[in-house]
C-alpha cells in the first residue's frame, strides 16, 4: 500500500469528526435542556411524591409544606421520650432536653426555591420522594436531662443474706447494682429522636454484681446450715446421755458474710454453757470456782475445787462432727474426766488483787432509814469481783430494793421536792462507789448526779440511782482483777455515820486525782408553801454549774485528763402548813 493509504486508515475524515461533534453537542443541549426544565420545575411547588418524615406535601408551596409538616408532626415531636432498662422507664420531655427540629435544614432537602442543586433537580425530575427531619440537639440540655433521670435507674448492689430465727433459716436474695451511663444514653436519644413512641429507647447501664451471690448462700445453707439445725444431738457417756436441742444449737450458731463467702460457725463454748443443766442431770461432782473475799480487812482466796464431768474439749469432740449429720447419725460419745474450775486458785493468785487503788468515804446524818438502807446496800456490794473487761452495774448488783430484802422507806428527790419511797437514801452508796472507782481509774460507763445539790457530796462528783432507770456503771479496763469492798458505820442518835467503798487491785497509774470543783452560773429557786399531809420542809439552796477533771499521773506528771461537767437545779424553799 502507498503511504497515503496508511494515513487514511489512522485518522478519521473531517466529515466523520464533524458528525461526532454534532452528536455530542446535541446530547449536551438535551441535558442542559432537561436540567433547565428541572430547575424551572422547582420554582413553584414541591414534586408530587414529596414526603417530610411521612407527611405528604407534594404539590404544595414551600410555606404550605412547612406548615403542614409542622402541624402534622407536632404530637410526635412533643411526645415524651421514654428510656428504659427492664421495668424501669423514665420519660424525658424533648423541649426541656434540648431536642428540636431544624426546619430550614429540613426544607432545604426539597428546596422549592429556584434551586440549581443537582440532587434537588434530580429528585424533582423523578417526582419527589421521602426526606427525613433534620434535628437539632442542645447537648448540654440533653446531658442535664439524662443526668436528672439517672437516679431512677440507680440500684446499689446488695449481697444475698441468710439469718437464723430460732431454727428457721431465712434468706434474702442478692440484688445486682446498676448505674446509668448518662453519656451513652444521651447519645442514643440524640441519634434516635424522634420516634413513633411504640417502644422506649434502651438506656445504657453499667451493672455491678454483689459480693455475696444467691449461689453462695444456697451452698452454705445446703451443705452446713440446714444440717446444723436439723435436729438434736445426743452425747452419750458411761453415766448417761445428754441431749443438745436444735434450739440450743441454733442459738449458738452464727452466719457471717464477708469477702464473697458465707461462713457458718457454732460457738462450742457458748453451746457448752447453755447445756450445763443437761450435764448436771448426770449427777456428777460439780467444781467450785475460787473466790477472792475480804477477810480480816484484806483480800483472801477461797480455793477452787475441781469436779468431774464432760469437759469442753470432750463436749466439742462429741458434738461438732455430729452437727453436719442428719437423723439418727447425730450422736457422739464423750468421756467423763476431771473438769477444772473455770476460775482456779492459780487464776485468783494471778489476778493481782493485793492493795487498795481507790477509796472514798461519805458521811450521813442520823436517820433510821439511812442506817438500814445504806448498810444493806454496802453488804450487797461488798466482795463484788470484776475480771479484766467486766462492767460493774450497781442496779444489777443491788437488784430490786424491796421490803423483802429489808429495805425501808426513806426520802428521795422527786422533781424539785423530797418524797418518801422504799430504799430512800441509798443513792449515797452510789456516790461513794462512784468516787472510789473514780480514784481507782475505772472507766466511767454511766453515772447520773442528782438534780439538786447536797452539801455532804462533792459538787458534781456524785451519783444517784433509780431502779430500772438510773444506774451506776464502770468497767475494769486494766489487766488485773478488781474487788469491791464496802461497809458502813451506823450513825448514832444526834450523830453522823459513814459509808466507805474501797477498790482493791494492782495500780496501773502512779496516782489519780481530781482537779478543783469549779462552780459558776448560780441560779435561785422559789418559795413553795404546801398543805400536803406528807409535806417535808426544805431549805433553799442555789443551783449552779460545776466543772472538774480527773487527772492520771505517771512519772510525776499528768499523762491523761478527763473533763466532767454538771448543772444543778436550784432547790426550792418548801414551807409546810
Amino acid at each position: 500500500m502507498s503511504d497515503s493509504t496508511d494515513e487514511t486508515i489512522r485518522h478519521p475524515s473531517r466529515r466523520g469528526r464533524r458528525m461526532v461533534g454534532i452528536g455530542l453537542g446535541g446530547l449536551a443541549v438535551v441535558l442542559a435542556g432537561g436540567y433547565l426544565v428541572g430547575h424551572l420545575m422547582t420554582t413553584d411547588t414541591l414534586p408530587a411524591r414529596t414526603e417530610i418524615s411521612g407527611v405528604a406535601v407534594g404539590g404544595l408551596s414551600s410555606d404550605q409544606a412547612l406548615q403542614k409538616a409542622r402541624t402534622a408532626l407536632a404530637p410526635t415531636l412533643s411526645r415524651e421520650v421514654p428510656i428504659a432498662d427492664g421495668r424501669t422507664v423514665v420519660a424525658v420531655r424533648p423541649a426541656s432536653a434540648g431536642l428540636s427540629v431544624d426546619w430550614p435544614a429540613t426544607m432545604a432537602q426539597v428546596d422549592p426555591g429556584n434551586s440549581w442543586n443537582p440532587r434537588v433537580i434530580w429528585n424533582t425530575l423523578h417526582g419527589g420522594g421521602r426526606v427525613p427531619l433534620v434535628t437539632a440537639v442542645d447537648r448540654t440540655a440533653l446531658d442535664a436531662a439524662v443526668t436528672a433521670a439517672s437516679s431512677r435507674f440507680a440500684v446499689s448492689p446488695r449481697d444475698a443474706g441468710v439469718t437464723l430465727k430460732g431454727t428457721r433459716i431465712l434468706t434474702t436474695g442478692a440484688v445486682t447494682g446498676r448505674t446509668l451511663d448518662t453519656a451513652a444514653t444521651a447519645q442514643t436519644i440524640a441519634d434516635g429522636w424522634p420516634t413513633d413512641g411504640s417502644e422506649p429507647m434502651a438506656a445504657t447501664v453499667i451493672r455491678k454484681d454483689p459480693a455475696i451471690t444467691d449461689k453462695a448462700v444456697q451452698q452454705a445453707v445446703s451443705t452446713t446450715l440446714r444440717p446444723t439445725v436439723s435436729g438434736p444431738v445426743t452425747v452419750t457417756t458411761d453415766k448417761g446421755d445428754v441431749a443438745v436441742s436444735a434450739e440450743q444449737i441454733a442459738a449458738a450458731t452464727s452466719v457471717r458474710t464477708a469477702g464473697g463467702t458465707v461462713k457458718v460457725t457454732t460457738d462450742m463454748a457458748s453451746l457448752y454453757r447453755s447445756t450445763q443443766a443437761g450435764r448436771d442431770r448426770l449427777g456428777l461432782t460439780q467444781g467450785t470456782d475460787a473466790r477472792i473475799l475480804i477477810s480480816g480487812g484484806k483480800p483472801t482466796i477461797r480455793p477452787s475445787v475441781d469436779g468431774r464431768g464432760i469437759s469442753l474439749a470432750e463436749f466439742t469432740k462429741a458434738v461438732q462432727p455430729a452437727l453436719v449429720r442428719t437423723g439418727a447419725q447425730r450422736t457422739g460419745t464423750a468421756q467423763i474426766t476431771a473438769v477444772p474450775a473455770r476460775f482456779s486458785t492459780e487464776d485468783a493468785r494471778k489476778a493481782g488483787v493485793n492493795r487498795v487503788i481507790g477509796e472514798f468515804t461519805t458521811q450521813f446524818p442520823y436517820a433510821p432509814y439511812r442506817n438500814t438502807n445504806l448498810t444493806i446496800a454496802a453488804n450487797t456490794i461488798n466482795n463484788t469481783y470484776l475480771a479484766p473487761g467486766q462492767t460493774f452495774s450497781m442496779d444489777k448488783v443491788l437488784g430490786p430494793r424491796t421490803a423483802d430484802k429489808g429495805y425501808v422507806e426513806g426520802w428521795v428527790i422527786s422533781g424539785s421536792v423530797m418524797k418518801r419511797e422504799s430504799a430512800g437514801g441509798i443513792s449515797q452508796s452510789a456516790t461513794t462507789t462512784f468516787n472510789a472507782a473514780f480514784f481507782a481509774g475505772m472507766t466511767d460507763v454511766e453515772h447520773h448526779p442528782h438534780s439538786l445539790y447536797f452539801s455532804r457530796y462533792p459538787a458534781g462528783r456524785e451519783a444517784t440511782l433509780y431502779y430500772g432507770k438510773l444506774d451506776l456503771k464502770f468497767r475494769n479496763d486494766t489487766r488485773y482483777g478488781v474487788l469491791v469492798q464496802a461497809f458502813t458505820r451506823k450513825a448514832p442518835v444526834d450523830g453522823s455515820g459513814s459509808i466507805t467503798v474501797r477498790i482493791w487491785s494492782t495500780p496501773t497509774w502512779q496516782r489519780i486525782t481530781s482537779s478543783e470543783l469549779a462552780r459558776s452560773n448560780y441560779a435561785y429557786g422559789r418559795t413553795v408553801t404546801s398543805t400536803d399531809a406528807d409535806c417535808h420542809p426544805q431549805s433553799p439552796s442555789p443551783g449552779f454549774d460545776v466543772n472538774y477533771s480527773r487527772l492520771f499521773w505517771r512519772d510525776g506528771a499528768v499523762a491523761r485528763k478527763e473533763n466532767f461537767f454538771w448543772r444543778y437545779d436550784p432547790t426550792d424553799e418548801v414551807i409546810c402548813q
